[in-house]
């Protein structure tokens, strides 16, 4: 079975120990495609998840697979919720592809709370290549946007495993990868590309 994201639940197990949410915990799930992830951390972990998501195609297939399972449509940059109203927020290999990446980041400081936690999984490139954006990986200018929008880095983890993984299932069962690498030249798997959890918090003033 191919997990929507590089890592599936046992990366999102991770991302839930790296950021200690309390029991109860408000948290939204940013490109949560069908809700597998919102699903586990309301089951399974006992927090107050909700999901969002442009493609409605891929939420009624959530909704259809558990009912009332809170998932709308709504877009990173401009998120439905009030300021200051999550306690946490994750975006599972979904940051790399939105559109204003600066402006997702502005949007979920507004909506967590002081010290809230966002977690990020996502690829990015070991050797920066130029066949891929600035912003692909957790180098410079990803850092250099989360300080910018006001939050402080407290971990950054290598999980290129798991991309090798979701790669070769992908393959096994589809035959090619090309088009899951938007981000090289040729359309196969840059030997570069690897894969990254970040842990980072909500500072209460920006810099």
């Amino acid at each position: 079975m191919i997990h929507h994201h590089p890592g599936g639940l046992p990366l999102t197990k991770r991302v839930v120990e790296c950021a200690a949410f309390a029991p109860g915990a408000r948290v939204v799930d940013i490109g949560c495609g069908t809700g597998q992830t919102v699903e586990y951390l309301r089951n399974t972990c006992g927090l107050q998840a909700v999901g969002i998501d442009l493609a409605e195609s891929r939420l009624e297939q959530g909704r259809a697979r558990v009912p009332g399972l809170p998932l709308m449509r709504a877009a990173g940059e401009a998120l439905p919720f009030a300021t200051a109203s999550m306690d946490g927020a994750l975006a599972e290999c979904s940051l790399s592809v939105m559109t204003d990446s600066s402006r997702v980041l502005a949007e979920i400081h507004r909506i967590l709370v002081d010290r809230g936690k966002l977690v990020i999984t996502d690829l990015y490139v070991r050797k920066p290549a130029a066949a891929c954006p600035a912003g692909a990986g957790p180098g410079g200018e990803l850092r250099k946007q989360l300080a910018d929008a006001g939050f402080r880095i407290l971990v950054w983890e290598d999980q290129t495993a798991y991309l090798r993984e979701f790669v070769a299932c992908y393959l096994m069962q589809y035959g090619s990868i090309a088009e899951l690498w938007q981000c090289t030249a040729n359309g196969k798997m840059n030997k570069q590309m690897g894969y990254f959890l970040l842990l980072a918090e909500k500072c209460q003033t920006k810099g």
